[in-house]
């Protein structure tokens, strides 16, 4: 595979591959965002309340066979005194450079500055402008114009702890309450954009390079968060453990609680395989929780 960094100016930010941070490096800038944000203003500012965000779990896991340079789930986030935006993006495994498209989803929500269609139209050009200077063969020219496609999830939680979230496909967010309490009775408030394990399929809905900006529907959700919620972003494979999991009255939320390292989530993930019990898939739990 062509390497991205050649021209992307995104792909310095990714880490090392196999780390417990999986995704992009976390871009940590003390700056005001303002009105940077992906929705309209709201007419009525309400005061900003002293917390903070951390992200306390971070982990993903490659398919069975595969290498973790191959895995093409994709995260990354930016943390500002008044924003913390966080976006997740599953590369479709059987469109060509699926990783690299997933990167740039994540990476033009995270720095947005207007409107939903012209973050994705960036993201868009600058494929455009990798793809021009990318030495192919036929084949690869051939299949590669057919688009890449991925899955999307962005959430953006301001210092009020209003929250908002847009998504496409399967990749899923779940806000639970109670999680400061450390207690057994936690509670889901939110799942979104799915409700249940049925939902799921072989065919999400995608993102694709030559997709019509004006005509995708991004299905949105908001709130308003408590300390000691937290936020949990997942791929298909773990979205779709934790339906089941919560249809079958069991408590989700417990045993990924137990999950602190990168070693502890592979092998989770693993057994889980094992049992049949998730499918082999590139898979990724990320959890942000709001702290005083």
């Amino acid at each position: 595979m062509p390497s991205f960094s050649q021209v992307n100016s995104f792909a310095g930010l990714h880490t090392r591959y196999g780390s417990a941070n999986f995704g992009f490096k976390a871009n940590d800038r003390n700056r005001k965002y303002g009105d940077r944000h992906l929705y309209k203003p709201t007419a009525i500012t309400k005061p900003r309340i002293n917390t903070s965000f951390e992200l306390i779990q971070s982990f993903s896991v490659q398919k069975a066979g595969n290498e973790i340079s191959e895995c093409e789930d994709i995260w990354n986030y930016v943390k500002g005194d008044r924003l913390f935006s966080i976006a997740l993006s599953d590369g479709a495994t059987e469109s060509s450079f699926s990783q690299e498209w997933a990167k740039e989803l994540v990476t033009a929500f995270i720095n947005h500055d207007s409107s939903k269609s012209s973050w994705l139209k960036k993201s868009q050009q600058n494929w455009q402008q990798w793809l021009e200077n990318q030495n192919l063969s036929w084949f690869a020219k051939r299949k590669v114009g057919q688009g890449a496609f991925a899955t999307f999830l962005g959430l953006e939680i301001f210092d009020d702890l209003s929250w908002k979230a847009i998504a496409v496909g399967d990749s899923c967010l779940f806000v639970v309450r109670n999680c400061e309490l450390r207690i057994t009775n936690y509670e889901l408030r939110k799942s979104f954009p799915l409700k249940q394990s049925e939902e799921f399929s072989n065919r999400p809905r995608l993102i694709g390079t030559y997709s019509n900006t004006e005509q995708i529907c991004f299905p949105e959700i908001n709130g308003n968060a408590k300390i000691g919620d937290r936020f949990y972003l997942t791929t298909d494979a773990i979205a779709c453990w934790i339906f089941m999991q919560l249809e079958a009255n069991q408590d989700p939320w417990v045993k990924l609680d137990e999950i602190s390292s990168q070693d502890m989530f592979a092998n989770w993930v693993n057994k889980l395989r094992d049992r049949h019990e998730i499918a082999n898939d590139d898979t990724t739990l990320l959890c942000l929780e709001i702290k005083r």
